[in-house]
């Protein structure tokens, strides 16, 4: 019979930063989005301090736009609230987390014939087959080897859920956080029905995974209230109802292993890159440097993937929520004459295609870049007849595009780059990170030291 874990690194990006900082054990630690806009991430004492938020809503001068869960606040609102209990803010460090991420999956790795990457912070492993080993111990020694210090491993705390199917693996790890006695680890195989019964009549129908919360407001008007209750729901209705996608998760449920671990991700078939400034542009020439960026963060991924792709769309806009001026927005998409993975031909296409949409005295808020009609990379049918060679296909753009990756894989991002994303003056529109930890993992000089 099928056996799933799925191993659930907590509160990552927050354990990330304790990680290289001994010292913030025992504060409240804060990440805050792109431009140090919002709380996205935090530690259990912030978590418990954002409860306490919400319940002094309007008493003791915490104020916001209207009483709700300090999470995904404003940082400007909350911040004078953090500061009275010595919290650790943190800007996202994007570099950190993505490496600290990729060490992890390959030490999960280890511990199964079969491992599927499925978030920055989660991995399912195939336990089919070890029944007879006694797997809590064994995710117990997952747990450990991953919360090892530095030296040994990773120093992040986890949490590892088993169960006889993804989603029951997914209900576990839940459970293993939320849950006293479990030391963060729960097998549902090993318990009785009537125990894993008890369990899921715990979770709310919202939980479950894949549900979400537009469904389930449907399942409620049901009278599906909790895990159990779907569990234990009609199957027929079900499909009849929603799909039978919703039906997979009953049987998922049920201990059927309806989805199976994917071991290679899907190519994405649309990618997008998109940030705001960390101050508003109004430059042709600074928008052009944050275009040539995004654009060459895009055809990374696009390569990284094995893909081409044919469209590219540059999108700009002024801050919509500035009353002191109009708003102004606009798009433009070229077609490529062959599908191509080049940084320097879609670069090229993507400041023709600003140039397009540009207009001067405007303060520009944000940019994106959409790469489409991505398809796996292979053999193409050349054109005699294309009447710009500039912007045709380049054999030898592959051999250059491999070069330029290997160096910046090897020695940082950003060591090799085309002139166009700018050698000077990024600050006028890179991203505000004004409370951004060192590059402990990938920058020889910011590597952590010790006195």
């Amino acid at each position: 019979m099928a056996v799933f874990a799925l191993v659930d690194a907590n509160s990552f990006y927050a354990s990330c930063e304790i990680t290289f900082n001994p010292a913030l054990e025992g504060r409240p630690v804060v990440v805050l989005s792109n431009n140090d806009g919002c709380i996205v991430a935090a530690n259990k004492i912030a978590k418990d301090l954002a409860k306490q938020y919400s319940q002094n809503y309007g008493r003791g001068g915490y104020q916001s736009a209207k009483p709700t869960n300090m999470m995904f606040q404003p940082y400007f609102k909350v911040a004078k609230f953090l500061e009275r209990f010595n919290t650790a803010v943190f800007s996202s460090n994007y570099e950190l987390y993505g490496d600290m991420s990729a060490r992890m999956h390959r030490m999960l790795g280890e511990f199964a014939s079969h491992q599927e990457i499925y978030s920055i912070d989660e991995s399912f492993l195939d336990f089919s087959g070890m029944q007879k080993w006694n797997l809590t111990e064994y995710a117990q020694t997952i747990k450990q080897t991953i919360k090892q210090t530095i030296q040994q491993g990773l120093g992040l705390p986890v949490a590892v859920g088993i169960g006889h199917s993804k989603t029951l693996a997914k209900l576990a790890n839940h459970l293993a956080k939320k849950m006293d006695g479990y030391n963060g680890v729960l097998d549902l195989t090993a318990l009785s029905e009537p125990i894993v019964n008890n369990l899921l009549s715990r979770i709310q129908v919202g939980d479950v995974w894949g549900v979400g919360r537009k469904l389930s407001e449907q399942l409620i008007s049901m009278k599906i209230n909790s895990a159990l209750d779907l569990k234990q729901a009609d199957l027929k209705s079900i499909r009849k109802r929603f799909s039978v996608v919703m039906e997979r998760t009953v049987l998922e449920l049920n201990g059927q292993a309806c989805l199976a671990l994917e071991e290679v991700p899907p190519a994405k078939k649309q990618i997008i890159s998109s940030k705001s400034f960390g101050q508003s542009v109004s430059s042709l020439d600074y928008l052009e440097q944050a275009v040539a960026t995004y654009t060459t963060r895009a055809s990374e991924k696009l390569r990284a993937q094995g893909s081409v792709c044919q469209y590219i769309s540059v999108a700009i806009r002024t801050n919509p929520f500035n009353e002191r001026e109009s708003f102004y927005a606009n798009h433009h998409t070229y077609g490529l004459v062959y599908p191509t993975d080049s940084t320097i031909l879609l670069v090229k296409m993507a400041k023709r295609a600003l140039k397009r949409i540009y207009q001067p005295d405007l303060n520009y808020h944000k940019a994106a870049i959409t790469l489409s009609d991505i398809q796996p990379k292979g053999a193409m049918q050349l054109d005699v007849f294309a009447q710009d060679p500039k912007f045709s296909a380049n054999p030898k753009s592959d051999a250059l595009m491999a070069v330029m990756d290997k160096i910046n894989q090897t020695m940082g991002r950003g060591s090799v780059q085309l002139a166009a994303e700018g050698l000077h003056h990024k600050a006028h529109w890179e991203m505000r990170r004004n409370h951004c930890s060192p590059r402990y993992t990938t920058r020889i000089d910011e590597i952590l030291t010790v006195n």
